[in-house]
């Protein structure tokens, strides 16, 4: 098979087994397709950036990036394009945003419009192939949608590795188990952690919050999301004016 479309069949979460033998040679022994792989799973974020803040300067850093040559230019897949497509969603985006006050807030109802459970970024899981490590039982639990079993293997997981994000998937599995003060510490404790998906902790604590009716407490981790944050801006505001 050829390399770029095992990478693409990577990102699908679409590998068999034997492809996913070849893909793991191929990234431990080629120092290329190793960096091709890093830089398609940074490109393939583009599609998950929910602002229009975050978008623009997802697109910015893969152009500086493209025109420095610090990857192969694979020809399965044409970055300009995509760049193009993605640039024309961030124009739709910044023109189709709208804000509306409420009469009455009912902080359930804010919190059942905005919660969805953050997707897997971290494990990509094969099709059809039997998960062997604890990562990876983990988020296919979580990704089957068991998420009281996923819970607690993510707890586990935190506990044996000290990896922040377990923590956060583990209290977005509590959320949609509808255990949201169980929830709330983890997300706290995840936040003080400072990993890289921090800024998705504060906006599942500030649902959390929402969903307790500790409104004061949602409003300024919104506030603070707002002034310094990137992720999901759109909606944080969108949510501050809703709650105002």
């Amino acid at each position: 098979m050829e390399r770029e479309e095992l990478i693409d069949k990577y990102l699908q979460s679409e590998l068999t087994p034997a492809e996913k033998d070849q893909f793991d040679n191929l990234l431990e022994n080629d120092t290329t397709f190793r960096k091709d792989v890093e830089f398609l799973k940074d490109l393939n974020l583009v599609a998950g950036v929910e602002d229009r803040d975050g978008l623009r300067n997802s697109i910015a850093g893969f152009e500086a990036r493209i025109e420095a040559k610090e990857t192969k230019v694979i020809p399965l897949f044409n970055y300009k394009k995509l760049l193009v497509a993605a640039s024309i969603l961030l124009v739709v985006a910044i023109g189709g945003i709208t804000f509306l006050k409420p009469f009455g807030v009912d902080t359930d109802q804010l919190y059942a419009e905005n919660f969805e459970p953050y997707k897997n970024v971290v494990t990509p899981i094969v099709r059809g192939d039997e998960a062997t490590n604890e990562e990876t039982i983990a988020f296919t639990s979580y990704e089957s949608k068991n998420y009281e079993l996923a819970a607690e293997q993510f707890g586990n997981l935190f506990k044996t590795t000290k990896s922040a994000y377990f923590l956060l998937y583990q209290a977005n599995s509590l959320l949609a188990s509808n255990k949201t003060q169980e929830a709330i510490p983890l997300l706290e404790q995840h936040i003080s952690l400072g990993d890289q998906l921090s800024e998705r902790g504060k906006w599942y604590l500030s649902l959390a919050y929402l969903k307790e009716n500790r409104k004061k407490e949602a409003i300024n981790l919104l506030e603070e999301m707002s002034k310094t944050g990137s992720f999901k801006k759109s909606d944080v505001d969108k949510l501050l004016s809703q709650l105002k």
